[in-house]
C-alpha cells in the first residue's frame, strides 16, 4: 500500500509538473522557430527591396555577392534569387533546393505576393531546414523571389538543451518532492493502517495488541481509537477466561488432591476402590490438559535456545521401550537449533507417541525430523493397530480432518483411555510458537507433520530471554 500511494502521489507531481514544463518548452521552441523567421524574413526583405530597385531589377544578378557575403557570414544559409518563372537568377548556375520540404510551396506563396509565415516550433527530431520566401516587387507588380534556405541544427541543439535542463530540473524537484513531502505524507497515511494490520493479526493469533498510536489523518485516528477499544474489550475478555480456568482448575485441584488420598487408604484395605481411584487419576489428567489448552495464547511463555534434535533424541530414549522395535526414528547427525519454548518439543512428542500407543497399539511407528529452510519440521506416523481398531487402515481424509478438535474422539476410540485433547494441545502450542500442524490420513495409520520456526516468528506469544513479555 506504502509503495501504490508514493507511486500515485509521484504520478499526480509528473502530471503536474508534466502541465507546466511542457507549455514553456514548447513556447521556447516556437519563440526561437519565430525569432529565426524574423531574422531571415528581415534579411529577405532587404535583398528584395535591393533587386526591386530601379537599375538592379534588369539584372539582378548584380546581388550576387551581396548574397555571397551574407551566407558567409550566418554559415548556416543559402540564399537565392527567383526569377518570376521561379528558377534561380543568383547565384549563377545554382539550382533551386528542390529535396528541402517545403520549398516549392514556398516559392508559389511568394510568387503569389505573400511572405512565409513561420513554422510552428523548432524540435530536435525535426532536421526539416527553415524555408523563408518573400516577394521582389514594385508598384504592385512581383518580379520574382528571394529564397533562403536556413540549417536549424544549431537551434534545434539549444531547444534540446533547453528541454534536457527541464527534464533534469523535473526530476530533481520530483526528487525532493518525494523525499520532503511524498514520503512523509504517504507514510502519515499508511503507518497507522500497517499498525492496525499488524494488531489485527496479533489478535486473530490470539497475542495481546497494545494500544496503538493515535494518528494520521481524522479518519483514521478514529479507526484507530475505536480498534483500541474493542482490542482493550477481547484482551479483558481472554484473561477473564484465562483467570477463571486458572482459578477453577485451583479450587478443583486441592480437592482431587485430597480425594485421591483418601482413596489410595482406602484401596489398600478394600481392592474394590482400586477402579475408583484410577477415574480420580483419569480426571486428574484431564484437568491438567484444560489448564494447558487455557495457557494456549497466553504469553507467560519465555522461549530459549534449544536443541530440537537433542529433545527429540531424549524423548524417543524415553518411549523407545513401550515400542519394542516398532519404532523407528530419522534424525540429523548434528544439533538443530532454534529458538523455542523449552518444553514444546517434548510436549508435542510426548503427545503424538501416546496416542500412537494408545489407538495404534502394536503397530510400527514413525518419527522423522528434518530441516524445511527456516523451519524444522517433526513427523510422527504411525501404521494403524493390526486389527483395524485402531487408527488404522479405515480413517479417510474425512475422518482426519476432525481430529485435533477439542474433545473430539472418533467413535471406534469411545474405549480408549483419554480425553480428546491430546491434538488440540498440539496444534494449539504449534500454532502458538508461531508453526502450524498438519493432520493427515496415511493409509493405513495416521501422521502428524508439526512445523516450527527455528527462530521467534511473528506469530508467537512467546517471548525471548531478556525481552519484557505481554501480561495475557
Amino acid at each position: 500500500m506504502r509503495r501504490r500511494l508514493l507511486a500515485l502521489s509521484l504520478s499526480v507531481t509528473l502530471a503536474v509538473l508534466a502541465a507546466l514544463v511542457v507549455p514553456l518548452v514548447a513556447a521556447y521552441a516556437e519563440g526561437r522557430a519565430v525569432r529565426l523567421h524574423e531574422e531571415r524574413l528581415a534579411a529577405a526583405t532587404r535583398f528584395a527591396t535591393l533587386a526591386g530597385a530601379p537599375g538592379l531589377d534588369s539584372d539582378p544578378a548584380l546581388l550576387a555577392a551581396d548574397l555571397a557575403r551574407y551566407d558567409d557570414v550566418t554559415t548556416t544559409t543559402r540564399t537565392f534569387l527567383l526569377d518570376t518563372d521561379g528558377t534561380v537568377v543568383a547565384p549563377p548556375g545554382a539550382d533551386l533546393p528542390g529535396e528541402v520540404p517545403g520549398v516549392d510551396a514556398a516559392v508559389r506563396r511568394a510568387l503569389g505576393g505573400a511572405p512565409t509565415s513561420p513554422p510552428d516550433a523548432l524540435w530536435p527530431w525535426n532536421d526539416d531546414p527553415m524555408v523563408v520566401a518573400t516577394p521582389i516587387g514594385r508598384d504592385a507588380q512581383v518580379l520574382g523571389a528571394v529564397l533562403l534556405v536556413e540549417d536549424t541544427e544549431t537551434q534545434r541543439d539549444a531547444v534540446a538543451r533547453r528541454m534536457a535542463v527541464a527534464a533534469v530540473a523535473g526530476a530533481v524537484f520530483v526528487a525532493l518532492v518525494a523525499w520532503l513531502v511524498g514520503v512523509p505524507l504517504v507514510g502519515w497515511v499508511v503507518r497507522p493502517v500497517e499498525d492496525l494490520e499488524e494488531r489485527a493479526r496479533d489478535l486473530a493469533r490470539g497475542r495481546a495488541a497494545p494500544a496503538g498510536r493515535i494518528e494520521g489523518p481524522p479518519e483514521l485516528r478514529r479507526l484507530v481509537q475505536s480498534f483500541n477499544d474493542m482490542a482493550a474489550g477481547v484482551e479483558h475478555s481472554q484473561r477473564q477466561q484465562r483467570e477463571l480456568v486458572a482459578d477453577v482448575s485451583h479450587q478443583l485441584a486441592n480437592p482431587l488432591t485430597a480425594l485421591r488420598l483418601r482413596l489410595e487408604a482406602i484401596s489398600a484395605r478394600d481392592p474394590e476402590v482400586e477402579p475408583v481411584l484410577a477415574e480420580t487419576d483419569r480426571l486428574a489428567r484431564a484437568l491438567e490438559s484444560v489448564i494447558e489448552v487455557s495457557r494456549a495464547g497466553g504469553f507467560d511463555r519465555v522461549a530459549v535456545p534449544v536443541d530440537v534434535a537433542a529433545q527429540v533424541r531424549e524423548r524417543i530414549e524415553l518411549w523407545a521401550p513401550l515400542f519394542d522395535d516398532r519404532l523407528a526414528v530419522a534424525l540429523p547427525d548434528g544439533p538443530l537449533p532454534a529458538v523455542l519454548e523449552e518444553d514444546l518439543v517434548a510436549t508435542v512428542l510426548d503427545v503424538l507417541l501416546d496416542n500412537a500407543l494408545k489407538y495404534a497399539p502394536g503397530a510400527a511407528v514413525e518419527v522423522a525430523l528434518t530441516r524445511l529452510g527456516d523451519d524444522v519440521e517433526l513427523t510422527v506416523r504411525d501404521h494403524g493397530a493390526g486389527d483395524g481398531a485402531g487408527h488404522g487402515a479405515g480413517i479417510d481424509d474425512a475422518e482426519a480432518a476432525t481430529l485435533g478438535a477439542r474433545f473430539h474422539r472418533l467413535a471406534r476410540h469411545a474405549d480408549v483411555e483419554g480425553t480428546g485433547l491430546g491434538l488440540a494441545i498440539v496444534l494449539l502450542r504449534a500454532q502458538d510458537a508461531g508453526g502450524r500442524a498438519r493432520v493427515e490420513a496415511a493409509r493405513p495409520g495416521l501422521r502428524v507433520r508439526i512445523t516450527l520456526p527455528t527462530g521467534p516468528a511473528p506469530g508467537t506469544s512467546a517471548t525471548t530471554p531478556g525481552a519484557a513479555g505481554r501480561a495475557g
